[in-house]
């Protein structure tokens, strides 16, 4: 299979503040095309990557892209949330930079047959993962009303998710609804057309997530990044929407405080040693001949932060 990505979106911005060091030990846990582990390992002749991605085509095709580098690469089929388990089995106690790149790959969304996109008919798949079971047709099919709903409002953001849960549940008991194309249709018959593209693409976002479990494992790669990030090292996330895009700052800022802090028990907070300093305030975004060149870079927001 022969496989096209974009260019890496925010490369430059991303290689600036990982601060590449001689002989440091940096993390892309989402490796995709292999463009950002490649722009890293250029940087010096001694640095070293381990790199994550649950795709196989994208590692298949990344080792090619990296061949030159293989003495100084480790790749790894694996969730970005397996980030300690990896390390010790390499036995690597730890990394002087993590990068995730988040969200769904450009590629992944071209290929039909993987199902993240309404725009071809395939199979209600959806997994990053192939060697995974659960499915976007399980979440289709077998959700009730309510799950259905709640997913569409709080992993797409979507104001007519409980028409559209309600749609989809009568839809199904005439017949399995078993294809994008299918799904597609019990939506686009109940929003109006003017809002149908922005609809799908939140429905179809909500169902992504749910099946991949991204927030937690966003969450989780967060949480054990502190643990294996060297003092002085740098944790950079890409985000794509709003959802991620609230994890990381929230993240961020809570690590970077000097206190615990209970909103319903205010009077109760307490100190702490602060783990993170913040480097962007704002999230870096694409400047507008990124944009032209690769679309998908004009949701794109970079936040970096230093361990301390």
């Amino acid at each position: 299979m022969t496989l096209t990505y974009h260019n890496p979106v925010l490369l430059h911005e991303c290689i600036s503040h990982l601060n590449i060091r001689p002989n440091g030990i940096y993390v892309d846990g989402t490796l995709g095309g292999g463009g950002h582990t490649e722009a890293i390992l250029q940087q010096n002749n001694s640095c070293k990557v381990l790199a994550f991605d649950v795709d196989e085509d994208a590692i298949k095709s990344a080792q090619e892209r990296l061949r030159p580098f293989a003495s100084r690469i480790i790749i790894e089929q694996a969730n970005f949330r397996q980030l300690r388990q990896i390390l010790d089995v390499h036995k690597i106690s730890a990394i002087n930079g993590l990068l995730l790149d988040l969200g769904v790959s450009s590629f992944q969304l071209d290929h039909s047959q993987k199902g993240f996109s309404y725009r071809f008919d395939a199979p209600l798949k959806m997994q990053m993962n192939d060697r995974e079971s659960f499915s976007a047709r399980e979440v289709v099919n077998e959700y009730d009303e309510k799950q259905l709903a709640d997913i569409f409002f709080q992993l797409g953001e979507e104001k007519h998710s409980r028409r559209i849960a309600r749609a989809i549940t009568k839809a199904r008991t005439q017949q399995p609804i078993e294809t994008t194309t299918q799904l597609a249709q019990v939506i686009m018959n109940i929003i109006p057309e003017r809002f149908a593209k922005k609809t799908l693409s939140r429905i179809f976002q909500a169902i992504r997530i749910q099946v991949n479990d991204e927030l937690n494992n966003l969450r989780q790669a967060l949480k054990d990044a502190l643990d294996v990030i060297d003092h002085g090292g740098r944790l950079a996330v890409i985000s794509y929407h709003s959802l991620e895009d609230r994890i990381v700052k929230d993240f961020y800022r809570n690590e970077a405080s000097d206190k615990i802090f209970d909103p319903n028990y205010p009077e109760l907070s307490q100190s702490k040693q602060p783990r993170l300093q913040i480097v962007t305030r704002k999230p870096i975004v694409s400047a507008e001949n990124e944009v032209f060149k690769n679309p998908r870079a004009r949701s794109a927001k970079l936040r970096v932060a230093v361990r301390i």
